[in-house]
């Protein structure tokens, strides 16, 4: 019966490929229908995911791991960019927006800086949905103001370019409290090796899945991008690369994708191309000569999201994805 003391635990399988959900069980003699002895599959709603599957490039745990699209499984060289979707277009120029890939305070979220002059104000949207709505809005103020557009949001934390000066700031969106600041030796700051649109963006942060980056320029370097790794544990500079790219402010925007480095020949013009990539690992540069977008025809920001696998841009006041190919 129910209260036999022979009972085990089932779990469902709701997708029928013989992993069980861990979290929905029932106690019984015999195997209920839907139901397996296994409790290890990590998503119960597609037959794509589970422990004996193979990791494939679809934004998807398919081999219950914990992470998604390892890149020695997926390939991480960028191929093609589609062409942008425009979600809305309000508001000023300039300016940045951005999802934390870790999720730390929800999913969803989205963190808007408008212009790139000494602000204060960071404005929180609980999803893309309130973002394109404009409501729900929630207004924040960081203690020291920004300059530029080169902000990213990770694991709670933004990191930004502080106005003024060669300095990033970590702040705790949790709080709105600096927890941290670190000088980028050398770099140049407002305007002295801006990307070609000026607006103070020398100072330009990077996330991708390899962590935390700041792209900028040095005297050394003549004014051609330098490449940092930061460890956001320690807060330090880990390694620095000198590129022989073009002039940084010859160049549209860069970012980084699977600690590659990207860079447009131009902010403005409505068709161009990712004319610069530069591998640290290896040190080779290459022209990938892939087709890039800006509808808007001012494209102040563009950054990577490791989770969703797109870019953000915000080009002239339309805040943009677009679709990447590997």
């Amino acid at each position: 019966g129910d209260d036999a003391t022979d009972r085990v635990m089932w779990y469902s399988d709701a997708d029928d490929d013989g992993f069980g959900d861990p979290d929905v069980g029932t106690l019984a003699c015999d195997a209920p229908d839907g139901f397996v002895s296994d409790d290890t599959d990590c998503d119960d709603t597609t037959d794509e995911a589970s422990p004996d599957a193979v990791e494939i490039c679809d934004g998807m745990d398919n081999d219950c791991n914990g992470e998604r699209d390892e890149l020695d499984e997926c390939g991480c060289d960028l191929s093609s960019v589609a062409s942008p979707v425009n979600l809305i277009n309000y508001g000023g120029t300039h300016g940045a927006w951005m999802q934390d890939p870790a999720e730390t305070l929800g999913e969803d979220i989205v963190w808007e800086m408008a212009s790139y002059s000494n602000q204060t104000e960071v404005l929180r949207f609980p999803s893309i949905a309130d973002m394109v709505s404009r409501s729900s809005t929630t207004y924040q103020y960081l203690p020291y103001g920004f300059d530029g557009t080169g902000h990213v949001v990770y694991d709670g934390y933004l990191y930004y370019n502080e106005a003024y000066g060669p300095g990033i700031r970590k702040v705790d969106l949790a709080t709105m409290a600096e927890v941290g600041s670190l000088t980028i030796p050398d770099a140049g700051y407002r305007n002295t090796y801006s990307y070609g649109w000026g607006g103070y963006s020398d100072i330009d942060l990077a996330i991708d899945e390899d962590g935390l980056w700041v792209i900028y320029s040095t005297p050394g370097n003549s004014g051609r991008l330098v490449l940092s790794k930061i460890d956001i544990d320690s807060f330090t500079i880990t390694d620095t690369w000198n590129t022989d790219s073009e002039p940084k402010n010859h160049i549209g925007n860069a970012f980084m994708i699977c600690g590659k480095l990207y860079a447009t020949a131009s902010y403005g013009a409505y068709t161009t191309t990712i004319n610069f990539k530069f591998d640290p690992e290896t040190g080779e540069e290459s022209n990938p000569d892939i087709p890039f977008e800006n509808p808007g025809g001012y494209n102040s920001s563009i950054d990577y999201n490791p989770l969703e696998q797109k870019l953000y841009s915000w080009d002239d006041g339309r805040r943009q994805l677009y679709d990447l190919t590997f």
